[in-house]
């Protein structure tokens, strides 16, 4: 199976998943939902059982996002892959900006310091054919962010709740390449997540690839560059995966890396 750009050991099959995003202005939370977050379909044919998802990723000192994660077949006889899905979703973020007004804060510009946690809850449906994976999710994102020193400007502050949708679709380029695509929009925040991963196989079943994001909001704008190794298996029933690049956002460029991990459960 694949989730986030690497594979699961499954008894020997494959599949898929979803990822979540969200953000705000400078030095922003381009880390978070999205990740990542976020994860790409399977190929091949479909496993049941259910998936845990765990990761994080870091940008800045202090500036990171973990999230935690299932997916649940709907039904006795739902599998992942093929069939609706139950997605759930709990992340932790941090993240800083610079805030102009020296109407309000004594320094110009003030350093505004944010951390939060969000849930979400979301039901979709995977299908399967012809080595072309597909998955869409609808659902509702819960986030409660606090900054210090406050900014009552925020669009993101307090607690919020928005719907959300997610399509996801996995394709076989060639005979050695895959490409792997999401796309995520968060109604409310008009808050967009965008990835697209090239994968091949090497050696002993390793994944690797060059990743391309694209995300935002009313607020900012950022694109991210990197490369994605998968495929490393610490158990039997899990799989491990490694990150990393380029985040680029006006006045707030930096290197990011990153982990995921997928336990079949």
């Amino acid at each position: 199976m694949k989730v986030c750009g690497f594979t699961v050991p499954r008894s020997k099959t494959r599949r898929s998943c979803g990822a979540g995003r969200r953000a705000r202005r400078p030095i922003g939370l381009a880390i978070a939902l999205g990740l990542v977050f976020a994860c790409s379909l399977a190929r091949e044919s479909a496993a049941e059982g259910n998936l845990l998802l765990a990761g994080v990723e870091s940008r800045r000192s202090g500036e990171n996002y973990a999230y935690l994660g299932a997916l649940i077949p709907l039904g006795a006889r739902g599998r992942l892959g093929q069939g609706w899905v139950q997605r759930y979703w709990i992340d932790g973020y941090r993240y800083s900006y610079d805030v102009s007004n020296p109407a309000l804060y004594g320094v110009d510009p003030q350093r505004i310091r944010a951390r939060g946690k969000g849930l979400e809850a979301a039901l979709g449906y995977h299908f399967t054919r012809d080595g072309i994976a597909v998955a869409g999710y609808a659902g509702l994102r819960y986030a409660d962010t606090e900054f210090s020193p406050d900014d009552p400007g925020s669009r993101v502050r307090g607690t919020k709740v928005w719907p959300k949708l997610q399509f996801e679709i996995a394709a076989p380029l060639g005979s050695r390449w895959e490409s792997r695509n999401i796309a995520s929009y968060t109604f409310g925040l008009e808050g967009y997540w965008l990835r697209t991963r090239l994968v091949t196989t090497i050696g002993d079943g390793y994944e690797v690839g060059p990743e391309v994001i694209a995300l935002g909001d009313r607020d900012f704008k950022a694109l991210k560059v990197g490369v994605a190794l998968g495929g490393l298996r610490p158990t039997p029933d899990s799989s491990l995966g490694l990150r990393g690049g380029y985040h680029f956002q006006s006045e707030s460029n930096a290197v990011y890396v990153g982990l995921d991990l997928a336990v079949k459960f």
